[in-house]
Protein backbone atom coordinates (compact mmCIF):
# COMPACT_ATOMS: atom_id res chain seq x y z
CA UNK A 1 0.00 0.00 0.00
CA UNK A 2 2.62 2.43 -1.18
CA UNK A 3 -0.03 5.06 -2.04
CA UNK A 4 -0.82 5.68 1.66
CA UNK A 5 0.46 9.08 2.70
CA UNK A 6 1.73 9.17 6.28
CA UNK A 7 2.96 12.27 8.13
CA UNK A 8 6.52 11.89 9.45
CA UNK A 9 5.33 12.71 12.98
CA UNK A 10 2.53 10.12 12.91
CA UNK A 11 2.51 7.52 15.62
CA UNK A 12 2.38 3.80 14.97
CA UNK A 13 -1.31 3.85 15.95
CA UNK A 14 -2.03 6.58 13.34
CA UNK A 15 -0.19 4.58 10.67
CA UNK A 16 -2.14 1.43 11.54
CA UNK A 17 -5.44 3.33 11.33
CA UNK A 18 -4.52 4.73 7.89
CA UNK A 19 -3.62 1.26 6.63
CA UNK A 20 -6.90 -0.17 7.90
CA UNK A 21 -8.89 2.64 6.24
CA UNK A 22 -7.13 2.10 2.91
CA UNK A 23 -7.64 -1.66 3.11
CA UNK A 24 -11.35 -1.08 3.72
CA UNK A 25 -11.57 1.15 0.60
CA UNK A 26 -9.84 -1.49 -1.55
CA UNK A 27 -12.15 -4.23 -0.21
CA UNK A 28 -15.28 -2.17 -1.06
CA UNK A 29 -14.05 -1.56 -4.63
CA UNK A 30 -13.27 -5.25 -5.14
CA UNK A 31 -16.71 -6.23 -3.78
CA UNK A 32 -18.37 -3.84 -6.23
CA UNK A 33 -16.43 -5.31 -9.16
CA UNK A 34 -17.42 -8.87 -8.15
CA UNK A 35 -21.07 -7.82 -7.86
CA UNK A 36 -21.07 -6.39 -11.40
CA UNK A 37 -19.46 -9.55 -12.76
CA UNK A 38 -22.07 -11.74 -10.99
CA UNK A 39 -24.93 -9.61 -12.34
CA UNK A 40 -23.59 -9.87 -15.89
CA UNK A 41 -23.12 -13.61 -15.48
CA UNK A 42 -26.66 -14.03 -14.11
CA UNK A 43 -28.11 -12.12 -17.08
CA UNK A 44 -26.18 -14.33 -19.49
CA UNK A 45 -27.23 -17.53 -17.68
CA UNK A 46 -30.88 -16.45 -17.69
CA UNK A 47 -30.77 -15.70 -21.40
CA UNK A 48 -29.25 -19.12 -22.10
CA UNK A 49 -31.81 -20.84 -19.86
CA UNK A 50 -34.71 -19.08 -21.60
CA UNK A 51 -33.29 -20.10 -24.97
CA UNK A 52 -33.05 -23.72 -23.77
CA UNK A 53 -36.68 -23.61 -22.65
CA UNK A 54 -37.78 -22.28 -26.04
CA UNK A 55 -35.73 -24.97 -27.79
CA UNK A 56 -37.19 -27.66 -25.52
CA UNK A 57 -40.74 -26.49 -26.18
CA UNK A 58 -40.10 -26.44 -29.93
CA UNK A 59 -38.63 -29.95 -29.91
CA UNK A 60 -41.56 -31.19 -27.86
CA UNK A 61 -43.99 -29.60 -30.30
CA UNK A 62 -42.18 -31.18 -33.25
CA UNK A 63 -42.57 -34.61 -31.64
CA UNK A 64 -46.37 -34.32 -31.67
CA UNK A 65 -47.15 -36.22 -34.85
CA UNK A 66 -50.83 -36.79 -34.24
CA UNK A 67 -52.07 -33.37 -35.35
CA UNK A 68 -52.00 -33.74 -39.12
CA UNK A 69 -53.91 -32.14 -41.89
CA UNK A 70 -56.67 -34.45 -43.02
CA UNK A 71 -55.32 -34.68 -46.57
CA UNK A 72 -52.15 -36.30 -45.12
CA UNK A 73 -54.04 -39.07 -43.34
CA UNK A 74 -54.09 -42.46 -45.03
CA UNK A 75 -57.77 -43.40 -45.43
CA UNK A 76 -59.21 -46.46 -43.75
CA UNK A 77 -58.80 -49.43 -46.08
CA UNK A 78 -61.77 -51.12 -47.73
CA UNK A 79 -61.08 -54.39 -45.92
CA UNK A 80 -61.51 -52.60 -42.57
CA UNK A 81 -64.70 -50.93 -43.79
CA UNK A 82 -66.03 -54.33 -44.84
CA UNK A 83 -65.29 -55.69 -41.36
CA UNK A 84 -67.23 -52.82 -39.80
CA UNK A 85 -70.17 -53.47 -42.12
CA UNK A 86 -70.27 -57.09 -40.91
CA UNK A 87 -71.43 -55.81 -37.53
CA UNK A 88 -74.88 -55.33 -39.07
CA UNK A 89 -75.21 -51.83 -37.68
CA UNK A 90 -75.34 -48.53 -39.44
CA UNK A 91 -72.33 -46.29 -39.09
CA UNK A 92 -73.24 -42.80 -37.95
CA UNK A 93 -69.79 -41.24 -38.14
CA UNK A 94 -66.10 -42.10 -38.35
CA UNK A 95 -63.46 -40.02 -36.56
CA UNK A 96 -59.70 -40.16 -37.01
CA UNK A 97 -58.23 -40.08 -33.51
CA UNK A 98 -54.51 -40.16 -34.19
CA UNK A 99 -51.51 -41.81 -35.80
CA UNK A 100 -48.76 -42.71 -33.39
CA UNK A 101 -45.52 -44.56 -32.88
CA UNK A 102 -45.52 -47.51 -30.53
CA UNK A 103 -43.24 -46.77 -27.59
CA UNK A 104 -41.72 -48.92 -24.86
CA UNK A 105 -44.56 -48.33 -22.40
CA UNK A 106 -47.10 -49.38 -25.06
CA UNK A 107 -45.48 -52.82 -25.29
CA UNK A 108 -44.55 -53.22 -21.62
CA UNK A 109 -46.51 -56.01 -19.94
CA UNK A 110 -46.13 -54.15 -16.64
CA UNK A 111 -47.88 -51.05 -18.03
CA UNK A 112 -50.38 -53.09 -20.10
CA UNK A 113 -51.90 -50.15 -21.94
CA UNK A 114 -51.94 -48.27 -25.23
CA UNK A 115 -51.68 -44.55 -24.63
CA UNK A 116 -53.71 -41.93 -26.51
CA UNK A 117 -52.21 -38.54 -25.50
CA UNK A 118 -54.83 -35.80 -25.62
CA UNK A 119 -52.30 -33.42 -27.21
CA UNK A 120 -52.16 -35.66 -30.27
CA UNK A 121 -55.88 -36.25 -30.79
CA UNK A 122 -56.90 -34.96 -34.22
CA UNK A 123 -60.69 -35.22 -33.91
CA UNK A 124 -62.81 -35.24 -30.77
CA UNK A 125 -64.21 -38.77 -30.57
CA UNK A 126 -66.01 -38.86 -27.22
CA UNK A 127 -69.31 -37.25 -26.39
CA UNK A 128 -69.43 -34.64 -23.63
CA UNK A 129 -71.26 -37.15 -21.44
CA UNK A 130 -68.56 -39.80 -21.98
CA UNK A 131 -65.78 -37.33 -21.18
CA UNK A 132 -67.55 -36.27 -18.01
CA UNK A 133 -68.15 -39.89 -17.00
CA UNK A 134 -64.46 -40.80 -17.41
CA UNK A 135 -63.50 -37.84 -15.21
CA UNK A 136 -65.69 -39.10 -12.36
CA UNK A 137 -64.90 -41.71 -9.73
CA UNK A 138 -66.92 -44.79 -8.90
CA UNK A 139 -67.04 -46.69 -5.61
CA UNK A 140 -63.65 -47.07 -3.97
CA UNK A 141 -62.53 -43.71 -5.37
CA UNK A 142 -61.46 -45.34 -8.65
CA UNK A 143 -61.86 -43.51 -11.93
CA UNK A 144 -64.64 -44.74 -14.20
CA UNK A 145 -63.81 -46.61 -17.38
CA UNK A 146 -65.76 -47.42 -20.52
CA UNK A 147 -65.74 -50.87 -22.11
CA UNK A 148 -65.32 -50.61 -25.86
CA UNK A 149 -65.17 -53.12 -28.66
CA UNK A 150 -61.94 -52.92 -30.63
CA UNK A 151 -61.27 -54.09 -34.16
CA UNK A 152 -57.58 -54.99 -34.13
CA UNK A 153 -55.15 -55.05 -37.10
CA UNK A 154 -55.97 -58.74 -37.69
CA UNK A 155 -59.64 -57.70 -37.98
CA UNK A 156 -60.57 -59.67 -34.88
CA UNK A 157 -62.91 -58.01 -32.41
CA UNK A 158 -61.97 -57.81 -28.76
CA UNK A 159 -62.94 -55.74 -25.76
CA UNK A 160 -60.72 -53.24 -23.98
CA UNK A 161 -61.24 -50.63 -21.27
CA UNK A 162 -60.99 -46.94 -22.14
CA UNK A 163 -59.78 -44.78 -19.26
CA UNK A 164 -58.70 -41.21 -18.67
CA UNK A 165 -55.42 -40.81 -16.81
CA UNK A 166 -54.04 -37.66 -15.23
CA UNK A 167 -50.31 -37.61 -14.57
CA UNK A 168 -48.17 -34.98 -12.93
CA UNK A 169 -44.87 -34.24 -14.66
CA UNK A 170 -42.07 -32.16 -13.21
CA UNK A 171 -41.12 -29.25 -15.44
CA UNK A 172 -37.36 -29.11 -14.82
CA UNK A 173 -37.07 -25.64 -16.33
CA UNK A 174 -39.80 -24.06 -14.23
CA UNK A 175 -39.19 -26.29 -11.18
CA UNK A 176 -42.87 -27.07 -10.79
CA UNK A 177 -45.18 -29.90 -11.80
CA UNK A 178 -47.68 -29.73 -14.65
CA UNK A 179 -50.65 -31.93 -15.41
CA UNK A 180 -50.54 -34.30 -18.38
CA UNK A 181 -53.76 -35.98 -19.52
CA UNK A 182 -54.12 -38.99 -21.79
CA UNK A 183 -56.60 -41.71 -22.57
CA UNK A 184 -55.48 -45.33 -22.41
CA UNK A 185 -56.79 -48.64 -23.68
CA UNK A 186 -56.01 -51.37 -21.18
CA UNK A 187 -57.60 -54.48 -19.74
CA UNK A 188 -56.60 -57.23 -22.21
CA UNK A 189 -54.35 -54.96 -24.23
CA UNK A 190 -51.20 -57.13 -23.85
CA UNK A 191 -52.96 -60.20 -25.26
CA UNK A 192 -54.26 -58.18 -28.20
CA UNK A 193 -50.85 -56.63 -28.82
CA UNK A 194 -49.04 -59.99 -28.82
CA UNK A 195 -51.64 -61.61 -31.08
CA UNK A 196 -51.26 -58.77 -33.60
CA UNK A 197 -47.45 -58.66 -33.28
CA UNK A 198 -47.46 -54.98 -32.38
CA UNK A 199 -43.92 -54.06 -31.36
CA UNK A 200 -41.93 -51.03 -30.31
CA UNK A 201 -41.21 -48.83 -33.31
CA UNK A 202 -44.37 -49.84 -35.18
CA UNK A 203 -46.75 -47.13 -36.34
CA UNK A 204 -50.51 -47.40 -35.98
CA UNK A 205 -53.65 -45.43 -36.70
CA UNK A 206 -56.47 -45.21 -34.17
CA UNK A 207 -60.00 -44.60 -35.46
CA UNK A 208 -63.32 -44.16 -33.68
CA UNK A 209 -66.49 -45.48 -35.28
CA UNK A 210 -69.81 -44.32 -33.83
CA UNK A 211 -72.69 -46.62 -34.66
CA UNK A 212 -76.34 -45.60 -35.03
CA UNK A 213 -77.14 -47.00 -31.56
CA UNK A 214 -74.39 -44.72 -30.12
CA UNK A 215 -71.93 -47.59 -29.57
CA UNK A 216 -68.30 -46.50 -29.79
CA UNK A 217 -65.98 -48.91 -31.60
CA UNK A 218 -62.23 -48.36 -31.73
CA UNK A 219 -60.31 -49.48 -34.82
CA UNK A 220 -56.55 -50.08 -34.77
CA UNK A 221 -54.74 -50.10 -38.10
CA UNK A 222 -51.11 -51.21 -38.24
CA UNK A 223 -49.13 -49.31 -40.85
CA UNK A 224 -46.27 -50.83 -42.82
Amino acid sequence: MEDIKVHPDSSRLDILAAVCERASEIHEKEAEIVKKVDENSLTTDTTIANQQIRNYDQEEENCIVGKKRKEEILPMSQIVNDRINELEKKVREVKFIMEKNIYYTDVSETHNRLSIPTTQIVEKFLTDEEEEYLCMCSTGNKKNFKKVRVIDPCLDIGELELRRWEMKKLDKHKEKSKMSVCYVLNGKWTKMRIRNKIEKGNRIQIWAVRMDDDELIIVLVKLK
